[in-house]
C-alpha cells in the first residue's frame, strides 16, 4: 500500500510539474496526463469505501432487538453492495464482507459474553465468515457480464443459499437473527412466511436492498433504474397486500385451549445449588397453584424448571402430587438421567392424576454448550468442559406428539434454541400438533436483547406452520403467539417489565389448525434457490471466460 501511494504522488507531481511548463509555454496534453495519473490511484484509496461496510454491519444490528427497527433491513445492505462494487479484488471484498458481518454479530450477539467471552468471539467470527463468503460471491456477481437484472437476482440468492448455509449446516448450524426475523414486529409484512418461510423472507429483503443499490448505481439509465424501484415497490406493496388480506380473512378457531405459563425467574448461579433446590421448587408450586384458580387446561414450566434428574429425584412425587391437587396436567422440564454416559435434557407430560405420560429428549444440543460435538477432533476440550460446568447430554431420538385427555390437543414441544429450526416445528405440525409450546431457560444471558431475539424465532415458527406457539421461560419472555404471529401475552411484573420477573399467565389460546403453503412444499424453497444458484454460477463462470 505504501509503494502504491508513493508511486500515486510521484505521478501526480509530474503531472504537476508538465502543467506548470505549459503555463510558460510547454506543448499541450497535461490535462490527459492529469486524468491519466488520478485513474491510476486505486479507488479505495480516493473514496475509502471501508466505511460503507461498517454503516451496513451497524444498521444491521439496529434492525434487531434491542432497538427492533426492522425497516432498517430493507436498505441496510445496501453500503455493503456498494464497496462490493468498488473492491479491487476478491481479497478486498471477502474482506470487506468480513467487517460488516463481525460489527453484526460482535453487537447483536454480545449476550454470548455472559456465558463465554472467548466462546462469544468464536461463534461471531464463524457467523461472519458467511457474510464475508456472501461478499465474494455477490463480488463475482457484480464484476460479471450479466445484465442488471440478473445481478440483482444473483445477489439475493448468494444471499439466501449463505443464510441456509448458516442455520442448516451439520453440527454447528445456528439460525439466529436471520434476515427475515427483523421483520417480526410488522404482523401484515410476515404473513408471506407461511408461503415460502424465513428464507423466503430474506430472499425478499435482498432482492430489494439490490434493487435499491442497482437503482442509484445505474441511476443515468432511467430505464433501468426505474424498473428496479417497480421492483421494490411491487415487492414491499405485494407483502403488504397478501399480509393485509390474510389478516382480514376471517378465522374461527377451532376451539380455545385455556392455557397457563409460569416463570420462575431463578438466577443461574443458584439453578443447580443444592441449598437453593426446597425455594425453586416452592417458587413453582405457588405459582402453579395461582394458575390451576384460574381453571386451566394445561400448566407449563421451563426448561430444565426441575432442579434434578426427574426420573431419579425422589421429589418428583411432590410434583406428581402437585398436578393430582390441582386436577390439571403439567408439562415439566427437567434433566432425565439414564447412566453415567447417558442423560437427556427433557420434557415431561404429568397428566391429571399425576401419572407420568410421555417425555420428549431434546434432539438438537447446543455445541460446546449441552454437549462436545465432534469428540474425535475436540474430544481433548471435555476436560476444560467439565471444568467450566458444561453438560453432556446426549440427543434424543425422535420427535414427540404429546396426546392427553382430548385427542383433539395433541401438541409438540421445542426445548431452548430448538425453535431457530423450521424443520423441527413443521415436523410437529406434519404429525398432528394442534399447537406449539417452547420452552426455554434464557437466564444465561443477562438483562440483555437475547430473549427478544429468542422470541423473533417463535414468532416466525407460528406464521409458517399456521399454528399457535406458547413459551414458557426461566427469566423471559414467557408469551402466547397466535397462528398469525401476532404476540397475545407475556408474563410481565406490574411495571410492564417481561424479562427476570416473576410470575404467571393464563390465556384462552384460540386454536386453528391452517395446512399453510409453507408446510404443503414452500419449505422447499431454500433447495431450489441452491439450485438456481448454482446454474447462475456455472452461466457466470462460462460468461466471464468468453469475454
Amino acid at each position: 500500500m505504501i509503494l502504491v501511494l508513493a508511486a500515486a504522488a510521484k505521478n501526480i507531481r509530474s503531472a504537476a510539474g508538465r502543467m506548470n511548463s505549459r503555463a510558460c509555454g510547454v506543448p499541450h496534453g497535461a490535462d490527459s496526463v492529469r486524468r491519466t495519473t488520478e485513474k491510476s490511484i486505486p479507488y479505495s484509496i480516493r473514496r475509502t469505501p471501508y466505511l460503507y461496510q461498517i454503516v451496513s454491519g451497524l444498521l444491521l444490528v439496529l434492525s434487531y432487538p434491542s432497538t427492533g427497527w426492522g425497516f432498517l433491513a430493507w436498505f441496510a445492505l445496501v453500503p455493503l453492495l456498494a464497496s462490493i462494487h468498488h473492491a479491487q479484488n476478491h481479497l478486498q471484498a471477502l474482506g470487506f464482507g468480513l467487517i460488516s458481518g463481525i460489527l453484526f454479530f460482535f453487537f447483536s450477539l454480545h449476550w454470548l459474553t455472559h456465558v463465554s467471552t472467548v466462546g462469544w468471539m468464536l461463534v461471531v467470527l464463524m457467523q461472519a465468515v458467511y457474510i464475508m463468503v456472501f461478499a465474494w460471491l455477490a463480488y463475482l456477481g457484480i464484476k460479471s457480464h450479466l445484465p442488471v437484472v440478473f445481478k440483482v437476482l444473483w445477489i439475493a440468492l448468494a444471499w439466501t443459499v449463505m443464510e441456509f448455509l448458516r442455520s442448516e449446516m451439520p453440527v454447528f448450524g445456528f439460525g439466529w437473527n436471520l434476515l427475515a426475523y427483523s421483520q417480526s414486529a410488522y404482523v401484515p409484512v410476515i404473513q408471506f412466511a407461511n408461503v415460502l418461510g424465513a428464507y423466503g423472507m430474506g430472499f425478499l429483503i435482498m432482492l430489494v436492498n439490490a434493487s435499491l443499490f442497482y437503482a442509484w448505481f445505474e441511476r443515468k439509465v432511467w430505464k433501468t433504474a426505474l424498473s428496479l424501484i417497480a421492483v421494490v415497490i411491487l415487492v414491499l406493496g405485494g407483502l403488504w397486500s397478501y399480509g393485509t388480506m390474510t389478516l382480514a380473512k376471517p378465522v374461527t378457531p377451532t376451539e380455545y385451549l385455556r392455557v397457563s405459563v409460569v416463570q420462575g425467574n431463578i438466577p443461574q448461579s443458584v439453578k443447580w445449588e443444592l441449598m437453593a433446590k426446597e425455594k425453586i421448587l416452592e417458587i413453582y408450586e405457588k405459582l402453579t397453584q395461582l394458575a390451576a384458580l384460574e381453571q386451566t387446561d394445561l400448566i407449563l414450566w421451563p426448561e430444565a424448571a426441575f432442579p434434578g434428574y426427574f426420573n431419579r429425584d425422589l421429589q418428583a412425587e411432590r410434583i406428581s402430587r402437585l398436578a393430582q391437587e390441582i386436577q390439571t396436567p403439567l408439562l415439566i422440564g427437567g434433566l432425565e438421567w439414564e447412566s453415567e454416559k447417558e442423560s437427556y435434557n427433557s420434557a415431561y407430560f404429568l397428566k391429571k392424576d399425576g401419572a407420568s405420560g410421555q417425555r420428549y429428549d431434546k434432539l438438537k444440543l447446543v455445541p460446546f454448550g449441552e454437549y462436545i460435538p465432534l469428540k474425535s477432533i475436540f474430544g481433548w476440550l471435555t476436560p476444560v468442559a467439565d471444568a467450566l460446568g458444561i453438560s453432556d447430554f446426549s440427543a434424543g431420538t425422535a420427535p414427540v406428539i404429546f396426546r392427553w385427555a382430548r385427542e383433539d390437543w395433541p401438541f409438540g414441544v421445542l426445548i431452548c434454541f430448538e425453535d431457530v429450526f423450521s424443520g423441527l416445528a413443521r415436523d410437529l405440525a406434519d404429525r398432528g400438533a394442534t399447537f406449539l409450546t417452547v420452552i426455554t431457560n434464557d437466564a444465561w444471558f443477562g438483562k440483555t436483547s437475547a430473549p427478544y431475539q429468542h422470541l423473533q424465532a417463535s414468532i416466525f415458527r407460528a406464521v409458517e406452520n399456521g399454528l399457535a406457539v406458547v413459551r414458557a421461560t426461566n427469566t423471559g419472555v414467557s408469551a402466547f403467539i397466535s397462528h398469525q404471529g401476532r404476540v397475545l401475552a407475556t408474563v410481565k411484573d406490574p411495571s410492564g417489565e417481561e424479562t427476570f420477573v416473576m410470575g404467571q399467565k393464563t390465556l384462552d389460546l384460540p386454536l386453528v389448525t391452517e395446512r399453510t403453503l409453507y408446510r404443503q412444499g414452500g419449505y422447499l424453497f431454500p433447495y431450489l434457490v441452491v439450485g438456481i444458484f448454482l446454474i447462475m454460477g456455472l452461466w457466470i463462470i462460462r460468461r466471464n471466460k468468453k469475454v
